[in-house]
């Protein structure tokens, strides 16, 4: 007896993408050849939209508008695929089901992950304190600062981390401020006794140079350790007054999903996953970006890594389906970054190679609008 149309589709087996995050973008691209293979797409995530890490602090500065940094991944899944607004609360491996915070199931034969990064709430809970996670913060920090121009005040922000994205964002506030023609101080707070941890020495030297001369308090081996009336205070005692904090520090793998479902996760928090990014207590589950742990460790968190895991994700949640080999990803050991600071110039780092100037930004420019028009970011 010939199959119905509704139990052809019912046999067809269930890719879920639990996340709409970098690493799931080569997929989604791919949801229309993925349905003509036999399979059923679906995305789940908390909006329609993903903002692009590699240019969220261009936002800050007004270089870029919030919705040029945003890629519309729900039009991406429904190309081939179906997508569910809303966010993950469990995963329930024995049944191959995700349930979400408002009890909805989706089921699934494969799943992957890609959840991101998040800061730990209990430094977050002051109204004046934004993480720079999530990444749409960005467009909040710049209106904070736009609100102060028009309010005619002397704006104090206060920048706690002091890694690639803290100097990024206290470059490009300053800029907005320079731009505005109002007065204002930026301060960075980092507790280490440089900026720019893990880069070489000739980068520490020149991010640091370029903020000072630029007019940014750079305060090393100082740990903030809580907020309040807009006074932080460190933990050797001093205040230091704000108007605004932009933390980014502390930035840890958005694992809250995987613990609540007792999947092994590493010391960073991550989803524990193998070679080939499945999870070491399941084949059927995988993970890609910041919300992995891969082989026990916390990579560094930047998009060129999740861009990377992607094709092999592709590969991997299909080949588990069809009982195929699977690749391996490994990371790469050196990768170019590019910091933008927001007045037309960039600091470009690979390995020891440093150089700061117009044509740093630039490059950067022409590769995040590059990334941007491939996916079609704009609504």
């Amino acid at each position: 007896m010939p199959t119905t149309a509704r139990e052809r589709a019912a046999q067809r087996p269930k890719i879920v993408l639990a996340g709409g995050g970098h690493a799931h973008l080569h997929t989604l691209r791919r949801t229309a050849d993925l349905s003509r293979r036999g399979f059923e797409v679906t995305l789940v995530n908390p909006s329609p939209y993903l903002y692009y890490s590699g240019m969220a602090t261009g936002v800050v500065s007004g270089v870029y508008t919030p919705e040029e940094d945003r890629i519309n991944v729900r039009r991406l899944a429904e190309a081939g695929g179906s997508f569910v607004e809303g966010r993950i609360r469990t995963v329930h491996p024995q049944d191959r089901a995700l349930v979400l915070e408002d009890g909805r199931t989706v089921p699934y034969d494969a799943v992957s992950f890609c959840l991101g990064s998040t800061t730990p709430r209990e430094a977050t809970r002051n109204d004046d304190v934004f993480p720079v996670k999530p990444v749409e913060n960005a467009a909040e920090v710049n209106r904070r600062l736009r609100h102060a121009r028009d309010s005619n005040r002397f704006v104090k922000l206060l920048v706690v981390g002091g890694g690639a994205a803290g100097c990024e964002v206290a470059a490009n506030a300053l800029a907005l401020l320079e731009r505005q023609g109002r007065g204002g101080e930026v301060i960075m707070a980092e507790r280490s006794g440089s900026l720019l941890g893990g880069a070489s020495a000739r980068a520490r030297r020149s991010i640091e140079a370029y903020l000072e001369r630029r007019g940014v308090r750079v305060l090393t081996n100082t740990e903030v350790v809580s907020y309040g009336s807009g006074r932080a205070r460190t933990a050797d005692g001093r205040l230091l007054p704000y108007d605004l904090v932009v933390l980014a520090v502390g930035i840890e793998a958005n694992g809250g999903v995987f613990r609540a479902s007792g999947l092994p996760v590493g010391p960073c928090g991550g989803l524990w996953v193998d070679r080939t990014l499945r999870s070491v207590a399941d084949g059927r589950i995988l993970g890609g970006g910041d919300g992995i742990s891969y082989r026990g460790l916390g990579l560094p968190k930047l998009g060129v890594f999740a861009i990377r895991q992607g094709p092999i994700l592709y590969h991997n949640i299909q080949a588990v389906l069809r009982d195929e080999p699977l690749r391996g990803y490994e990371p790469q050991k050196r990768f170019l970054y590019v910091l933008n600071f927001g007045d037309g110039t960039g600091l470009a780092v690979y390995g020891p190679l440093v150089w700061h100037g117009r044509l740093a930004w630039k490059l950067k420019n022409h590769i995040d609008r590059r990334f941007m028009a491939e996916y079609d970011g704009n609504p």
